[in-house]
């Protein structure tokens, strides 16, 4: 046989072929699922296997309410995937087809490339599209992006971009930033001495009216540098370590401060500037403000969809282990029900 014909590139195109060919196939339309109530059951195996995954990643046992997060979780994504497959997403996806069509080739090893459309049907048939992580993650997030779609009525006017600039200033507004120098005090060095070290320097420093850039000379060399040029309150802690940004803004300009503890010791500080943050202008925020509008929608779009969801299905969990006191927006049955 050429070696064209063994191709595993051959064998892809002629899936996409084979199964535009079998479009007829597929489930109709946009239409949702059949509005009667479905059932999701979460069996105590599957429950054990969330918590146990909790547990490695947070080092301890989930609390009832973080269950109830689980399972509200666990049950989101299983409504989802049922709703893509109802909707016809799955055989709208030719990589999702051609996913199910290699597992069948590889089940069925005599089968030809060629009866791609009767080895999706079968595939489909024996529910190797709910066993596959891959093809579940797909369809998921297919769900999701088709339901969090905006229309033309949803997408933000100049006018809405603009009442949300007026009623966002202070979110907008640029952060505060200092400029300042300090002279460092290392606990590694001074040890029990290194407070009184800086008391000492400090009231010297006073006294002398020593100029700002020849203060540091009198401390301890710091690795991250004794002047800092316009750093935010947040810049300052994440350097610092947690409130040193907030006692520094608190600092009269041109003054020296009493020492302010830091994750490496003692500082002198002098703040020589301390600008006030603006807002900036609509024209330069227009675009982010409009992806803000617009991800608030499309979240709002979502919940719409899962909440109309939810009220088709009722949820069975298993009578073992602790359950959860809240589970918002789910309707377990009775807990010993059998699945239907």
């Amino acid at each position: 046989m050429p070696a064209l014909f063994r191709s595993p590139l051959l064998h892809f195109l002629l899936i996409g072929v084979l199964l535009s060919i079998a479009q007829g196939w597929r489930s109709p339309g946009e239409e949702s699922a059949d509005v009667g109530v479905f059932r999701i059951a979460i069996e105590a195996g599957r429950m054990e296997e969330m918590q146990r995954s909790f547990a490695e990643q947070m080092g301890r046992t989930p609390a009832d309410a973080e269950i109830g997060r689980m399972i509200e979780a666990e049950v989101e994504e299983e409504i989802l995937f049922r709703e893509a497959i109802a909707r016809g997403l799955l055989e709208r996806d030719g990589g999702v087809q051609t996913r199910l069509i290699q597992k069948m080739l590889f089940l069925e090893g005599g089968t030809k490339i060629e009866d791609a459309p009767a080895l999706l049907a079968r595939a489909v048939e024996l529910g190797l599209h709910h066993e596959d992580i891959v093809v579940r993650r797909i369809l998921v997030q297919k769900m999701r992006l088709l339901g969090s779609t905006l229309d033309a009525s949803q997408i933000p006017t100049p006018r809405e971009i603009a009442d949300a600039y007026r009623s966002g200033r202070d979110e907008l507004r640029a952060p505060d930033r200092l400029s300042l120098v300090h002279v460092f005090m290392s606990s590694d060095r001074r040890g029990e001495r290194m407070r009184a070290d800086a008391l000492a320097l400090r009231d010297e420093l006073v006294a002398a009216a020593t100029p700002a850039n020849d203060a540091p000379t009198r401390g301890d060399p710091f690795p991250l540098g004794h002047r800092l040029e316009r750093r935010s309150q947040n810049d300052l802690d994440r350097a610092f370590g947690a409130r040193f940004g907030e006692l520094a803004f608190a600092l009269e300009l041109e003054r020296w401060s009493d020492p302010i503890a830091s994750a490496y010791g003692l500082h002198l500080i002098r703040v020589d500037t301390h600008e006030s943050g603006q807002v900036p202008p609509l024209e330069s925020v227009s675009d982010r403000l409009r992806l803000q509008i617009e991800e608030r929608r499309r979240d709002a779009n979502l919940e719409a969809l899962l909440s109309d969801l939810r009220t088709r299905y009722e949820v069975i969990l298993p009578d073992t282990g602790p359950m959860p006191t809240q589970m918002p927006r789910l309707r377990p049955l009775e807990r010993n029900q059998e699945p239907g």
